[in-house]
């Protein structure tokens, strides 16, 4: 009966949302239920823009928060290149939870963008996954990703490597895989 009735998702809202990638569509129409990644306009989710470090950051908040917007707040970092008010609290959250660290003791690079290998890593401690003290960057997070059964790349375009720049369409994939995957929380 529900697959005969018809209804508009979020994705189906979003032109640039293929719906015959239903992976993508599903993780659109999730991460813009709950308020984790809403669309550039009304019309676009933006899925080939690319994503900035400060902007993945911000959404790995609001996916551990369950759609929780961060508050607006002044910089509590280390980091002296942050400037955007929006971002500044999740920021300084991930930073004081371990999710993240800066390109160097007082570099976050804000407005640089997100590979795949940072967001794996990033995305592997949000779950709490990081046992040992520091893990070998890139290939330990995503070792651990992949041992725990988590596979944060399914759906992903099968040509994107790890040092490629993620773009929102990417990032939502992730995302999405990283919703069902199981924490490392007791």
């Amino acid at each position: 009966v529900v697959s005969a009735m018809s209804f508009t998702t979020s994705a189906a809202k979003f032109n640039d949302v293929d719906a015959k990638n239903e992976v993508l569509a599903d993780a659109v129409d999730l991460l813009n239920y709950m308020g984790v990644a809403q669309g550039v306009s009304e019309t676009e989710f933006g899925t080939e823009q690319p994503v900035t470090r400060q902007q993945f950051a911000l959404f790995i908040y609001r996916l551990v928060k369950g759609g929780k917007n961060a508050p607006k707040g002044p910089n509590t970092t280390a980091f002296t290149d942050l400037v955007d008010d929006p971002y500044n609290y999740a920021i300084g959250w991930a930073a004081s939870k371990g999710i993240i660290k800066g390109t160097s003791a007082t570099t976050f690079n804000p407005t640089g963008n997100i590979t795949l290998q940072d967001a794996y890593t990033m995305v592997v401690r949000a779950l709490d996954y990081e046992t040992e003290e520091t893990l070998p960057y890139p290939y330990g997070y995503i070792e651990v990703a992949e041992d725990k059964g988590v596979t944060l790349d399914k759906g992903l375009n099968s040509n994107i490597d790890y040092t490629d720049v993620l773009t929102r369409g990417d990032m939502a994939i992730i995302l999405y895989n990283a919703f069902f995957a199981q924490t490392g929380v007791a």
